[in-house]
């Protein structure tokens, strides 16, 4: 496990503070939102009503096969401390849509939000990604997920020289507030 640091009330692995990650769609093809596991996006209990209400404007990039599944299961499952946007034969989140020739599979609720038909863009453990949250008895932590298929995005932030905070500003903003994105970025900037 790498060292944690404190910033504010958040522990945040170190490799935080070191990795280089810019997504790369054209490299990874949306991997993130296909893992094999069985579990969709992780949800905060004040997310499942939003991804409940983007269903609707969502569902225009949905194939009728995902359709089917939401009207029949719903588009959440588990339970309060443990939801998820349901998965997809143990794979595809259930709101993955694929566009282009090679077949990039990208998000029907952030579609709709980009295009202005929804409120919501989409769970924060995907905005996030790949960084996770993990809850604690005393608070959060912030850790690094590095997995195999994000290796297009690690190759970018290396040759582009993007640290993973400042590639994730907007959604570290939404999730902890902007003072707080000021101080892990500070605390980025004092290893410089």
């Amino acid at each position: 496990m790498s060292k944690l640091r404190t910033v504010d009330n958040l522990l945040v692995n170190a490799d935080v503070f070191t990795a280089r990650f810019a997504c790369d769609l054209a490299g990874c093809r949306g991997a993130c939102c296909t893992m094999p596991g069985g579990r969709g996006a992780p949800l905060e209990p004040s997310e499942v009503r939003l991804v409940e209400g983007a269903v609707e404007a969502a569902s225009a990039w949905l194939s009728e096969g995902k359709r089917e599944i939401i009207r029949s299961r719903g588009s959440v499952e588990g339970q309060r401390g443990d939801y998820a946007t349901r998965c997809v034969e143990d794979q595809d989140c259930v709101f993955v849509y694929y566009e282009g020739k090679d077949g990039v599979a990208k998000c029907a609720i952030e579609r709709a939000w980009i295009e202005g038909k929804s409120d919501f863009r989409k769970p924060l453990s995907c905005h996030l990604f790949p960084i996770r949250v993990d809850e604690l008895f005393a608070g959060a932590r912030l850790r690094y997920e590095e997995i195999e298929e994000c290796e297009p995005g690690r190759l970018r932030g290396e040759r582009e020289n993007i640290d993973l905070i400042r590639f994730l500003e907007e959604p570290l903003r939404r999730a902890f507030g902007d003072e707080t994105y000021e101080r892990l970025l500070a605390e980025l900037t004092a290893d410089d």
